[in-house]
């Protein structure tokens, strides 16, 4: 799946996608800057594009139809960090959760990058370790600043 990791001023995610089914992987970006707003998304590739394009538009566009079932396991988790914190966004979330924390990670690494932001790890550092021990997750290691 990946790695995506932040704190209030940064996001920091590996660059990893893998298609089992071709039995391939390369490098992508999956996180960006928007009108002041870091948008990151973890899951099935095409929803992560979706969902980056749709939390561009600050979801005012409809919502896009979805490859994966809400609840599958690849289906799509958004992270979005603004000046007023983090939020994470999951399907069938009318709207994006605030975290009521100051670092969150999510993704099929985003165990491993929390409990190395608890060890106190920078995110980008977190995302480095995540990629030592979550096999979707891999270098290079994308970083934006709020």
């Amino acid at each position: 799946m990946t790695t995506i990791a932040g704190n209030r001023k940064l996001m920091a995610s590996d660059s990893k996608v893998s298609l089992e089914n071709k039995g391939i992987d390369y490098p992508t970006v999956k996180i960006i800057k928007r009108k002041g707003t870091l948008i990151g998304a973890a899951g099935h590739g095409g929803d992560c594009t979706r969902f980056i394009k749709w939390a561009s538009t600050g979801f005012n566009d409809k919502e896009p139809k979805w490859n994966l079932e809400e609840g599958e396991e690849d289906s799509v988790i958004g992270m979005i960090i603004k000046e007023d914190g983090i939020y994470i966004w999951t399907q069938g979330d009318p709207e994006p959760e605030k975290v009521e924390a100051d670092f969150y990670a999510v993704g099929s690494g985003g165990k491993a990058a929390r409990a190395a932001m608890l060890l106190g790890a920078t995110p980008t550092q977190a995302v480095e370790i995540a990629c030592k021990v979550d096999p979707s997750s891999a270098p290079p290691v994308q970083v934006i600043e709020l």
